[in-house]
């Protein structure tokens, strides 16, 4: 029997059985399994199906969970070079009954070294979907992603890379290097063609200019280090009842790195241009008040002039999803577009463009 399946289709009820028995969450058997694939032309980075359960005495277990596997398509590639799937296993087996976020339940992760196949399985929320990206976050919305991820970064404020070695260094020079060379550069010109139609030449020199120069935008930023979800967007959010807070999804991108990344990012891709404009400097303020509040010190010039380089950054975002994942479907084209056209508009208003020197 494989340590971990190649697919959500490989998963078996032996093999469910052997897994939540060694985690102490079974007690008798898996005895019938039914699957219903689910995410389909949503998901960039994983598979996911819905796994159907029957045990063989009375469990705790729900009867339903979600399982996620590597991706089946070329997009595998990227998640391997920037070892997207031991972030997110580490991320539940680790810490994630830890964080002060809501956060899916998990009840196993792991990643087999040789081939890079993955598997999480994970509560299942049911039929409640995320918002729409598209459509982008509310002002209350806004506010409250941001006021839970300062309690994130808070918990982790000058992480030890020593103590905490498992956490990926995701904003490192290196890393950085690693993403120019590796990642940007290879999408850029096949995304600048792509979606020509969007991009003025100015847009284009711009792009062209990070990525010459991308360790500057990346890795030379003030604030301390800390943990990151490093894809915290409105797609990976799920809200729950009538609130604004939501539960938070998708740990593969995680890792230690400098705060303000998951702040630009959430601000130029899960924020209509039009509000972010009209909310931009008070969130930035807001976030420096939360962080002061939870006894953690970050100068408002400091994160100002952090969140204008790291929105050049994050470039790195659109940049990939343009130009080298599978975005056939509908729904990843306009996912891709937007993505694009939102932080090219917040370099444009935030003039951005005077940092590439």
């Amino acid at each position: 029997m494989s340590r971990v399946p190649k697919s959500t289709s490989e998963i078996s009820t032996a093999w469910l059985t052997e897994v939540l028995s060694a985690a102490g969450r079974l007690q008798s058997e898996v005895v019938s399994l039914e699957f219903e694939p689910i995410g389909a032309g949503v998901g960039l980075m994983g598979e996911l199906s819905r796994l159907h359960l029957q045990y063989a005495g009375a469990e705790s277990l729900p009867a339903t969970m979600v399982a996620k596997c590597a991706a089946q398509n070329e997009n595998r590639q990227v998640a391997q070079i920037l070892d997207f799937y031991n972030r997110e296993a580490d991320f539940y087996n680790r810490i994630g009954n830890q964080c002060s976020l809501s956060v899916p339940e998990s009840y196993h992760a792991d990643v087999e070294p040789e081939n890079y196949d993955f598997v999480l399985l994970m509560q299942d929320l049911g039929s409640v979907s995320p918002p729409d990206q598209l459509v982008g976050a509310s002002r209350a919305e806004t506010f409250s992603a941001i006021s839970g991820i300062a309690g994130v970064h808070a918990a982790w404020w000058g992480v030890d890379d020593q103590e905490h070695d498992w956490m990926y260094d995701m904003m490192s020079p290196a890393e950085a290097e690693k993403m120019q060379t590796m990642i940007y550069m290879p999408a850029l010109e096949p995304a600048l063609e792509k979606f020509s139609y969007m991009l003025t030449d100015e847009m284009k020199r711009v792009c062209r200019s990070v990525g010459e120069r991308y360790p500057n935008y990346w890795s030379n930023l003030v604030g301390q280090d800390t943990f990151l979800h490093g894809d915290y967007r409105q797609d990976n959010m799920l809200y729950l009842d009538d609130g604004a807070d939501a539960l938070v999804m998708d740990w593969q991108i995680s890792g230690r790195g400098k705060s303000v990344f998951d702040v630009a990012y959430f601000m130029c891709q899960s924020v209509p241009s039009e509000l972010r404009r009209e909310i931009e400097q008070e969130v930035l303020s807001f976030y420096v008040g939360k962080l002061s509040e939870l006894g953690v010190s970050y100068a408002m010039e400091d994160c100002w002039n952090d969140y204008r380089r790291i929105i050049l950054g994050c470039l790195i975002y659109p940049i990939t999803v343009c130009g080298s994942l599978d975005t056939a479907n509908e729904r990843g084209k306009a996912l891709a577009e937007c993505m694009l056209s939102r932080n090219l508009a917040a370099i444009a208003d935030l003039d951005c463009a005077d940092l590439l020197i």
